[in-house]
């Protein structure tokens, strides 16, 4: 009886070892007994140009699935593994009706006298195992799909070869969650996925369709498609869907980087941010066209991206791992307003903040606008006046600033008291854990709660980010300080018994976690020397921050940074540098091999903890995360490893 593999059988394995005899299907149970660690068959390949079928023992263990090919001819020995973490999935039952090509038969051997294969019945009774990989390979790296099918026909009962097949499937699942992984399917949850149809050119559902939608069903993952149908819907969304942690065991977002930015920051304004952020790992699938994340993500896992990004982001999602990542916690005052936003990807201000908005004019003729107003802005090249401040990461050197510059330095850190790590001193600023998270309270709980509308700021309903001095406790417009000054009638309802102090800790509690509060100064308030902050004063071309290793797929520009080491690197570039040299900059930005191995007087980078951005003019350009903002004083702080995203190495 014969049946098909997925790949030419001459290719199915490698060379070596001598031939064996068949052997009877076995299985080795964990100690004292159970559900089986290792599973072994006997399988057969119909080879038509040999005329004869090819014996093939397969061994599921916790590494892979194992094939071994026994051939008479040359007394050759093939081998080959198939890795547990490539394989993204398997399926048991009948034949589909797409029949893929070849597969594994059990059990007979057509070539032994007595066991010849009979005519195919009317139905089958075979259960098959599709088992799904995709072979990592190096030199180049890449991908392979893979698929291999198991026939089990041992008995002439379906029920008893698909009890066989169901065997081999959850063990495959097993040996996967053994090796660290975590399906939704084993939680019981799905993953919700964030789709902007007009990414991609405006064919992201298309995109989805074709290239994502099939590798989930192979690997079994249960899925939410939320579309997107206006700006702002995924962060609406993430902000107020009460069933969000119980419901789904990750977000996946199928667009570019702005909408990442909308999750994010989305997520930081529930009430239950911190859970939220712990337990609801982020991925992304580069479907838009600023793909900087996705690139950072597989340059950390050592997962190859081109050519085809969409898949490999895919399989880097469902991966069922998760790796700590660091946002940034930014802060603008345009024009006496004071704006609060998370950010997990740059602060520019300069010459490629000025590229990234103004070729929009020029987004008709795709990626190449940034090379012609790359172009433009060298010959007619800015520079901008102000100050640029930074406080160095904990143990980095201070770097050179040349007094003609018209820098200024703060006092030695030798001369500071000692302070805390990076990331012990950014967390030890976040509230503590009340250890019980609640959603956002509906409307009519508020009126039970708060009697009388001069308390309703207190706690209003507005999660928005973007409101005034939320930080503060000495601010008269904090909210803190308003929760202080609820107590009597305002706080009593016939579900709590508790007392008025105890409601009004509480109440001061739970706004605790509803920001993350900052350790640096405030944007109105002056840099303190004891603690190590360096300005810069004079004329710059250029500040851009960042914190991934990409800033799109094709921009290499912070080669030392990693997802969570709790650092942001800070690129300056000075007036008075060349244009030649300009262009060395730009034409490198791919290779990562921009920035100076020495001392250079206009260009260098800092690696730092956080910043601050005061321009002296009124006119100019900042983005964060490659979209625009007011332009105004800005500082930002990072905050090591505040949520998760997914990865495939879990590191």
């Amino acid at each position: 009886m014969t049946a098909n593999t997925a790949t030419s059988e001459e290719n199915l394995l490698g060379k070596g070892g001598q031939p064996q005899e068949p052997s009877t299907p076995t299985s080795d149970t964990e100690v004292g007994g159970g559900t089986p660690t290792e599973l072994s068959e006997i399988f057969f390949v119909d080879n038509s140009r040999r005329k004869q079928s090819i014996k093939i023992q397969v061994k599921l263990c916790p590494e892979g699935v194992y094939l071994r090919r026994e051939t008479d001819e040359d007394d050759h020995i093939n081998e080959q593994l198939i890795r547990i973490d490539d394989i993204i999935g398997s399926r048991y039952g009948p034949r589909l009706k797409k029949r893929a090509r070849g597969g594994l038969n059990s059990c007979r051997n057509p070539n032994v006298p007595g066991q010849e294969a009979d005519p195919e019945p009317d139905s089958d009774n075979s259960a098959y195992l599709y088992i799904y990989a995709y072979l990592k390979k190096e030199k180049p790296l890449r991908r392979v799909q893979t698929l291999r099918i198991l026939r089990f026909r041992s008995s002439n009962d379906y029920g008893v070869n698909l009890q066989t097949a169901e065997l081999w499937h959850h063990t495959i699942r097993r040996h996967k969650r053994g090796n660290g992984s975590s399906s939704p399917a084993d939680c019981g949850k799905q993953l919700l996925i964030l789709l902007n149809p007009k990414s991609g050119s405006g064919k992201g559902r298309e995109l989805f369709q074709k290239q994502v939608a099939p590798l989930l069903t192979e690997a079994e993952v249960q899925y939410d498609l939320q579309i997107t149908t206006h700006p702002q819907y995924a962060k609406e969304f993430v902000r107020t869907r009460r069933d969000l942690l119980e419901r789904y065991s990750g977000i996946v977002v199928a667009s570019g980087d702005g909408l990442f930015y909308e999750v994010l920051n989305g997520l930081m304004e529930r009430m239950d941010w911190r859970r939220a952020c712990r337990e609801l790992p982020l991925g992304i699938i580069p479907c838009g066209s600023g793909n900087g994340l996705a690139k950072s993500v597989a340059h950390h896992c050592n997962e190859p991206y081109e050519p085809k990004p969409i898949l490999h982001a895919t399989l880097t999602c469902m991966a069922g791992k998760s790796t700590p990542m660091d946002v940034v916690r930014v802060e603008l005052a345009p024009r006496d307003k004071h704006f609060v936003m998370y950010s997990f990807l740059s602060v520019g201000w300069g010459l490629i903040a000025d590229i990234d908005i103004e070729s929009e004019r020029l987004r008709s003729i795709g990626a190449q606008r940034f090379t012609l107003w790359a172009i433009k802005r060298l010959i007619g090249l800015r520079s901008y006046k102000g100050r640029v401040s930074y406080l160095l990461a904990k143990g980095k050197k201070e770097p050179p600033v040349e007094a003609a510059k018209e820098a200024r330095e703060m006092p030695a850190e030798s001369d500071q008291p000692k302070r805390p790590s990076t990331a012990a001193a950014i967390r030890s600023s976040l509230p503590l854990n009340a250890g019980e998270f609640h959603d956002l309270p509906e409307e009519e709980e508020v009126e039970a709660v708060l009697d009388g509308e001069q308390f309703a700021d207190a706690i209003s309903l507005d999660r928005s980010v973007y409101r005034q001095h939320a930080d503060s406790w000495h601010s008269a417009m904090s909210r803190r300080t308003a929760y202080y000054s609820l107590g009597g009638p305002s706080m009593r309802s016939n579900r709590s018994r508790m007392s008025i102090s105890q409601r009004i800790e509480a109440a001061n509690a739970e706004f605790a976690e509803r920001v993350p509060t900052g350790t640096i100064p405030g944007l109105q308030m002056p840099l303190p020397s004891s603690e190590g902050w360096i300005c810069e004063d004079g004329d710059f071309v250029m500040v851009h921050a960042a914190y991934t290793t990409h800033l799109s797929s094709d921009v290499f520009f912070a080669p030392e940074s990693r997802l969570d080491d709790g650092l942001i690197y800070l690129v300056i570039i000075r007036s008075g540098v060349s244009r030649h040299q300009l262009l060395n900059f730009m034409l490198s930005l791919n290779t990562g091999t921009h920035l100076p191995i020495g001392e250079d007087p206009f260009i260098k980078v800092v690696p730092c903890r956080a910043f601050r951005i005061e321009p002296s003019s009124s006119d100019g350009i900042l983005v964060v995360d490659g979209e625009r903002v007011e332009y105004g004083p800005i500082q930002a702080e990072v905050m090591p490893g505040l949520i998760n995203v997914m990865t495939t190495s879990g590191q």
